[in-house]
């Protein structure tokens, strides 16, 4: 039997047992080494030697041994071997006694929880213990619920999943301390996983208690050994006999070939000969190049064979660990956004990182109700990262709270010592295996298959708080010792060469032992300096690094008076951390522009600081470089970025908020390049905001932080979605950061402004920006039938409701319509091909005009063979002959001209001779095929030569058209009564602005009576047209059913949408770029400009005094369409003029059908008008639809598109090539772009032109 003796308070440990991770109890009461027969089931094991005993243990419980068995225990590395007892009932799954521990030489400290293990080669290692209490407690649950009388005591079954034993010790659950009811501390018996407790009430009224109640807390350890004070035990040291026990069955296996060995050491060896991939040798001296010493090098470089496994990539790998990623979305019902449409492209892009996933075992195949859709991101090396946009899901998942290290305690860590390595993880996220009951909640979708992640995958909330919580496990008590790491940035650090290689050692064996791979190339070795977070660290030295401030400090001196002043204000935003600043910067408070005065001569005068406006410049750029003003990252306070962007390049500054104001950490600019001189504020202010993120990444991943910027739109830059092609891209690498975009005035944000404006870093292209967007593309249903898509009715055809948009925006998951297309991206895709036609054969050799090439394609044409083969038949003998094996071709009165083969050598002639500067110049049909037949033949050549003209593009593009817009008329059928249909639009800004301050005119008009209402207004914005709607219409003459206008903001904002939804007014819009839908508005407009110019004061400032003039005119006046007067038609009374003559006599009688009249009268009217338009309509459509083509297309047609906006001399004329998709209308369509698939337009037959495809 073995020794019962009284024992201290077990301990538990980490350790391997034959390769798997388990808690080991430690029981040095206890003389055999035990494993529950449950636990050996489920890890790999040697021959099992069945066997009969049984064992009493020290609080009397009996424990029946079944069996042998060898195990491997393995710490850190270091294998140990021990026979154990297989146990039917054990409460825990492996007790280690002191036949494992008089085996190896054991150090066991309780006063600093160590364990120190030697194995027989001198081999130590050393762990950390593990409190029983803390480690393996079984939670104790009501059965049933019941209810307790007041003031009684009671019995309570309750369960608790343990084998049978007796004298536990229970521990009531800490939510009972605060409560009435009473559950005290107890030993309790537990047989068939039950047990019995006693529970008091002494409120006075009953109280219930659910079912599955947790009551509280059960220790498993003590089953096991009885409790003695532990002073007893405060440095006890166990040595053995050094003898070497090693089981002739357990081995260490190679990972690659499968090999086995007796030793570790054995077989490090063979994967440093055999199996380790070649590169790693490179590597490892690479990463060791920079030791001096010979000796130390040899010794680091041992090191990094021993663990080379870490670095070798050639097989995926998921690290060892029970703890895995959680995302917790509470009792939310499953969220499915579905996959977007893509091009062919992307289709293949993502099958293949789909395969590579599934080979990595990183996915699985998934029928989860859950979806998110697929993006495709373009990394800075110019590879594809495979991502899916799970803003929805990050939205309703629980914020995980774990800590980060303070970025100052890191820093007061590493001060002290001289050696540093720094490790990064390879994937790090790929390696963190998801919890598999959360695995559904990351599926996504392909054409192909439905998907879900098996490991933490990029992009999901909680990412940076679980890879910390894991690292730091690892990691263990070599923390704040020797080793730190900030999320996947792990420093070792030590105060001697000879400390670094040992705890290089045991950090790369944790690493090692948990499966981890690492990033060769982001990998420092022994050195005795590194950047970290973001700063220099020497010597015990540690600053920030240039980067950060290089864009203040290297700012060049100002050169003119504003760019001084500029400075001198971003300063002043500090200088409440500056002292002195009044008597610093004095010098350069001259050149403010409200008291500074140029030179008489200032344009030839060369503007030049003096000497003492020089030094303080100078003076204020250091102090704000230095920790005067600058201060190191704290990661307690907030992080705060402002950024702003210029013409010249971008700016920000990363701060963080004191209780005395805003410090600054970080400064950056840059320059901008010339393409992106040309985007967008928004792009450009987007971009200043991705640039500043990604740069101070190690500061703000994982953290919440403020990004402050002037430019207000951004605020939506996270909500609204596909505000921007790039914006969206870029949109979509933020997805992993947790931010808010807040609005600031520009005089709060002038340090960026200056940054921006006097840009130091040199620019670079954005790598998104290289790739098409169809990376995230959101594609158009190519596909539906005409029946499908035409719009019966003629009004429709031509507006389309707002509700009708949506669902044409929706359905198939389509993009919405954009009518801004970005030109500059379309010249760029145009430009990357010379050749004009829509399609190429990839690369070739054209042809330049060489003889000898006309002479080996002519030999390899059967036709042109056949001619020289037969040149004296009576076919050929006057028109061919050769010269110099040369086949020509002559006519009458015509030179003779070398024969063209068939094949790509005609197109490259018709390039040359139509494409190209010196030769062609983009010339029409006739002079082209005139050049041409000047110097070559082929008999097709006036069809080919026309067809070819024809399709080029940039021709298309840029050439006049000197005819009608294409397009039959198809006039709007007049609506049923006055009232039905309404027409609003702004008019204006009208210059000069009127003396009450009035810039726009808001008119409104009935389509059947003509009827106008209109305001002078000073903006043109959504809140100014709904009080309109409102106040000067509805509540003065009633709710109309239609309201038709343009697609301008002020129109199509949520504010108008909801006030017409409320009122119950249907909203249409015209075609974009199509002002004759709503022509009936725009037809009065060019009325009223000239009356209202006629009525008006010489200097036009009076406009809006003489607008209700006009409109009142003009409503009592007999319209050339109706031939009636919009006045009658609205009220059924002819109007009565001011200076009309009045009866002097006044009837107060009124007729018995004077109301029937008035019916009758207003119906007759209104048919009169109706038909007078109906006539008018159909006169002018005659005289419209002359000489005017009226072309249709059909689906996948090839068009161009007239550029509508503004432009200069030389500016295409048409953008394109488009493809049609769907047809929306009778003269409308639905386009895309051939190559950025994600603009498309809805466009009407008059702005297009056939594409040729020759």
């Amino acid at each position: 039997m073995p020794s019962s003796s009284t024992s201290p308070n077990p301990f538990f440990i980490h350790a391997q047992i034959n390769h798997t991770y388990h808690n080991i109890l430690l029981d040095t009461g206890f003389s055999i080494t035990i494993i529950h027969n449950r636990f050996l089931q489920r890890i790999y094991h040697n021959t099992f030697e069945p066997s009969q005993n049984s064992y009493i243990s020290a609080n009397c419980t009996t424990i029946n041994i079944i069996g042998k068995v060898q195990l491997e225990i393995k710490i850190n590395g270091l294998s140990t071997f021990v026979t154990a007892s297989v146990a039917s009932s054990l409460v825990t799954d492996v007790l280690v006694g002191t036949d494992w521990i008089n085996q190896y030489v054991l150090c066991l400290d309780v006063s600093t929880r160590r364990l120190t293990l030697q194995d027989t080669t001198g081999h130590t290692t050393t762990t950390s213990l593990i409190q029983s209490n803390n480690t393996s407690c079984c939670t104790v649950r009501l059965l049933d619920q019941i209810t307790i009388p007041q003031y009684s005591e009671s019995i309570i079954t309750a369960t608790v999943h343990l084998p049978d034993s007796s004298n536990l010790l229970f521990e009531p659950s800490s939510s009972f301390n605060q409560k009435a009811v009473i559950l005290p501390t107890a030993l309790i018996t537990v047989t068939n996983s039950q047990t019995h407790l006693t529970i008091v009430n002494t409120t006075n009224h009953p109280y219930t208690l659910s079912s599955n109640t947790c009551l509280g807390t059960v220790s498993s350890s003590s089953l096991i050994c009885a409790i003695t004070s532990q002073h007893q035990f405060q440095s006890t040291q166990f040595q053995s006999s050094k003898i070497h026990h090693r089981s002739p069955n357990s081995s260490h296996k190679c990972y690659v070939c499968h090999q086995r060995f007796l030793s570790q050491n054995n077989l490090f060896h063979h994967l440093r000969v055999q199996c380790y991939p070649p590169e790693l040798r490179h590597q490892i001296e690479t990463l060791t190049r920079h030791i001096d010493s010979t000796s130390h090098r040899k010794k680091i470089q041992d090191v990094l064979w021993k663990y080379g496994k870490l670095f070798d990539l050639r097989q995926p790998s998921k690290i060892n660990i029970t703890l895995d990623h959680v995302i917790d979305t509470d009792q939310h019902r499953p969220i499915y956004t579905p996959p977007y449409r893509r091009s062919p492209q992307d289709h293949q892009t993502i099958t293949e990182e789909t395969a590579k996933l599934l080979k990595q075992d990183s996915i699985e195949p998934s029928t989860s109700p859950w979806c998110s859709p697929v993006v495709l991101v373009r990394k800075k090396d110019g590879t594809t990262r495979f991502c899916v946009d799970y803003r929805k899901l990050n939205d309703i998942t629980v914020k995980d709270s774990f800590p980060l290290p303070r970025i100052e305690d890191i820093f007061d860590q590493l001060s002290q010592s001289t050696c540093f390595t720094t490790l990064d993880f390879k994937s790090g996220y790929f390696q963190i295996p998801l919890a598999i009951h959360d695995r559904p909640k990351t599926a996504f979708s392909t054409r192909d298959n439905h998907y879900q992640f098996k490991v933490l995958p990029q992009g999901v909330k909680n990412g940076p708080p679980t890879f910390q919580r894991i690292v730091n496990q690892i990691l263990g008590p070599a923390r704040w010792k020797h080793c730190l790491a900030y999320l996947d940035d792990v420093v070792i650090f030590s105060r001697t060469f000879e400390d670094h290689i040992s705890h290089l050692d045991e950090i790369l064996c944790l690493l090692h032992t948990h499966n981890f791979r690492l990033s060769f190339e982001k990998c420092t070795i022994a050195t005795d300096n590194i950047d970290y977070l973001g700063h220099h660290i020497c010597r015990g030295e540690i600053r920030p690094n240039n980067d950060n401030i290089r864009g203040l400090l290297e700012t060049s001196t100002p050169t003119t008076p504003k760019e001084i002043f500029r400075f001198l204000k971003g300063a002043e935003y500090y200088r409440k951390f500056i002292p002195n600043f009044s008597r610093i910067a004095s010098p350069l408070y001259k050149y403010n522009p409200s008291s500074y005065t140029h030179p008489s001569n200032s344009k030839s005068t060369l503007f030049k600081l003096s000497i003492e406006e020089q030094a303080a410049f100078e003076q204020l750029k250091h102090i704000l470089t230095t920790d005067l003003v600058l201060r190191l990252p704290n990661n307690q306070l907030p992080f705060k970025i402002q950024t702003d962007a210029s013409q010249l390049g971008i700016g920000a500054v990363l701060l963080q908020t004191y209780p005395e104001g805003d410090r600054p950490i970080c400064y950056m600019s840059k320059k901008l390049t010339p393409a992106q001189q040309r985007w967008s504020p928004i792009e450009q202010e987007c971009y200043a905001i991705i640039k500043a993120v990604e740069l101070w990444h190690h500061y703000l991943h994982g953290h919440h932080f403020i990004l402050e910027s002037d430019h207000k739109p951004l605020e939506a830059l996270m909500r609204k979605s596909q505000m921007n092609d790039k914006c969206e891209r870029w949109r979509l690498r933020l997805q992993s950061y947790d931010f808010i975009i807040k609005h600031i005035k520009g005089t709060s944000n002038t340090m960026p402004d200056y940054l921006s404006r006097s840009p130091v870093d040199h620019a670079e292209d954005d790598m998104d920006d290289k790739a098409l967007p169809t990376s995230i593309s959101i594609g158009t249903q190519t596909d539906a039938s005409d029946n499908d898509t035409l719009l019966t009715s003629s009004i429709v055809g031509m507006v389309t409701t707002r509700s009708r948009s949506r669902q044409l925006a929706q359905s198939d998951h389509h993009t919405t319509t954009q009518s801004n297309i970005n030109r500059s991206d379309i010249q760029n895709h145009q430009s990357t091909s010379s050749n004009s036609t829509i399609t190429t054969d990839g690369p070739r050799i054209e042809y330049t005009g060489n003889i000898d090439q006309l002479k080996q394609a002519q030999q390899k044409d059967s036709d042109l063979q056949h001619i020289t083969n037969n040149l004296t038949d009576d076919k050929y003998v006057n028109s061919y002959f050769l010269q110099e094996g040369l086949l020509m071709h002559h006519e009458h009165n015509s030179k003779p001209v070398p024969c063209v083969p068939k094949g790509e050598i005609r197109r490259d002639i018709m390039k040359i001779y139509h494409d190209t500067q010196a030769n062609g110049a983009h010339f029409g049909r006739d002079k082209t095929i005139t050049k041409i037949k000047a110097r070559y033949y082929w008999n097709t050549m006036s069809s080919d030569i026309t067809n070819y003209v024809k399709s080029c593009v940039r021709c298309n593009q840029n050439n006049p058209i000197r005819c009608k817009p294409a397009g039959h008329l198809n006039p709007i059928e007049p609506p049923e009564g006055v009232w039905h249909l309404l027409s609003m639009d702004f008019h204006g800004p009208i210059t000069p602005t009127s003396r009450h301050g009035n810039k726009y005119i808001i008119s409104i008009t009935d389509v059947l009576s003509k009827f106008v209402i209109a305001k002078a207004v000073r903006d043109c914005t959504a809140d100014t047209a709904a009080r309109f709607l409102q106040e000067e219409v509805i509540c003065k003459y009633g709710t109309p059913k239609c309201v038709l206008t343009d697609n301008g903001t002020h129109f199509t904002s949520n504010m108008m949408e909801h006030l017409l939804k409320r009122l119950g007014i249907t909203h249409l819009y015209s075609t974009p770029y199509h002002p004759q839908t709503n022509g009936q508005i725009e037809r009065f407009n060019s009325t009223m400009d000239a009356k209202i110019a006629a009525l008006s004061n010489q200097c036009r400032s009076d406009w809006d005094d003489q607008l209700p003039f006009v409109i009142f005119n003009y409503n009592t006046s007999s319209h050339s369409t109706t031939k009636t007067i919009p006045f009658e038609l609205m009220y059924g009374r002819s109007p009565v003029l001011p200076f009309d003559l009045q009866n002097p006599i006044v009837s107060l009688q009124q007729s018995p059908h004077y109301t029937q009249n008035i019916r009758q009268y207003i119906s007759h009217l209104t048919n009169n008008a109706k038909t007078n338009i109906i006539h008018a309509q159909r006169q002018y459509k005659s005289r419209y639809d002359t000489n005017r083509s009226n072309p249709t297309y059909s689906i996948n047609d090839l068009v161009l598109i007239k550029n509508i906006r503004p432009r200069h001399k030389f500016d295409i004329r048409y953008e394109g090539p488009f493809r049609i998709i769907r047809r929306l209308g009778v003269k409308t369509y639905l386009v895309q772009h051939v190559k950025l698939l994600a603009l498309t337009r809805q466009v009407t037959v008059d702005l297009l032109i056939p594409v040729s495809t020759g």
